[in-house]
């Protein structure tokens, strides 16, 4: 079950295409492949009727299952460490490395993390924005790698370090009007 759309967003870890879908790929395009039960979502950039490249794939990163309820037993192991980037791989309880993440830092606070399946195929990228560093809220946006918002959490901060504490709210709605309007404009693409 696939069809193609003009655009699309982020609803629950699931991608919904916006604008009437169609068997045939309009001249700029992404196509949304599912299978009946939703097991296996897949996310297609098509131009001119000619695939371009894979934007999702659930078969390496299903983003449903970073939800709260569906998380799993991973675990984090750092490889590389410098002042500017940290490297780590994320293993399964079979000690099976799943993702590596690189993270970027400024003035001593995480501002990237980009997200790539053990094949190196980006798969995600986190950006992570701070009221002590002019941003207009303290949080995270989760993106896909076409860099649509995914999810958004934001936090309460600590005074002295300026780190997260608190989760203060978590959104999976991506849809126009479900988010705090400072978010709207960064997590959606028109």
């Amino acid at each position: 079950m696939s069809n193609f759309y003009h655009n699309y967003i982020w609803k629950n870890g699931i991608p919904y295409g916006l604008g009437a879908g169609s068997e045939e790929a309009p001249a700029d395009a992404y196509k949304i492949a599912m299978d009946p039960y939703r097991k296996r979502i897949a996310i297609e950039k098509w131009d001119l009727g000619k695939f371009v490249r894979v934007i999702y794939d659930s078969a390496l990163l299903d983003f449903r299952h970073l939800q709260p309820s569906e998380q799993t037993a991973w675990q984090k192991v750092i490889v590389q460490e410098d002042s500017e980037t940290v490297i780590s791989e994320i293993r399964n309880q079979d000690d099976r490395t799943l993702l590596i993440e690189t993270y970027s830092f400024e003035k001593g606070f995480c501002r990237h993390c980009h997200t790539h399946s053990a094949h190196r195929v980006p798969v995600a990228e986190q950006k992570l924005y701070y009221k002590a560093l002019g941003d207009a809220f303290n949080g995270v946006i989760l993106f896909d790698s076409a860099g649509r918002g995914v999810m958004f959490k934001r936090y309460s901060c600590d005074d002295l370090s300026g780190e997260f504490t608190d989760l203060i709210d978590e959104h999976w709605d991506m849809q126009k009007n479900a988010l705090p309007g400072t978010i709207e404009g960064i997590a959606n693409k028109d």
